[in-house]
């Protein structure tokens, strides 16, 4: 099929992998496009826990900027889950990509986490980038 990405491919894995999969206290990473698809995840991610943390990534990030519009909050810098076992942060990582990192407990080293998050969004902002969505037009009639 012509139009849509190859979720399986993770191309920045390798990246995911050295900058965050080794800071203490991160489960996993993933790298995902505003709009919910998959770009690329940690090996401690499978495909499938991959997908759907990027789903639900992109619902979160969603609900964030409905909240920020409706409280003048300014727009979003980062999404904080705290559930009894982890938490799963949410940062933008370039323009239309996000950034989601689930930790190992609650009892972790956030700001160490977060200032790696931003350290690697800055680092590679322009491989990072999903252009906008183009609305489809209607296809010329023959």
């Amino acid at each position: 099929m012509t139009g849509y990405a190859d979720t399986h491919s993770n191309p920045l894995g390798w990246l995911l992998d050295r900058q965050l999969a080794g800071v203490p206290g991160v489960q996993g990473a993933l790298l995902i496009s505003s709009d919910g698809l998959l770009s690329s995840r940690t090996a401690t991610l499978d495909q499938e826990a991959a997908e759907n943390r990027a789903a639900v990534t992109a619902a979160l990030r969603a609900a964030a900027l409905s909240y920020t519009s409706v409280s003048d909050g300014g727009g979003v810098r980062q999404v904080v889950i705290e559930t009894d076992a982890h938490l799963y942060l949410i940062t933008r990582a370039g323009h239309n990509m996000l950034l989601g990192v689930e930790t190992t407990a609650l009892d972790v080293d956030v700001e160490a986490i977060t200032e790696e998050m931003l350290r690697l969004a800055d680092r590679v902002h322009d491989e990072m980038t999903v252009a906008d969505r183009q609305t489809v037009t209607e296809a010329p009639k023959r």
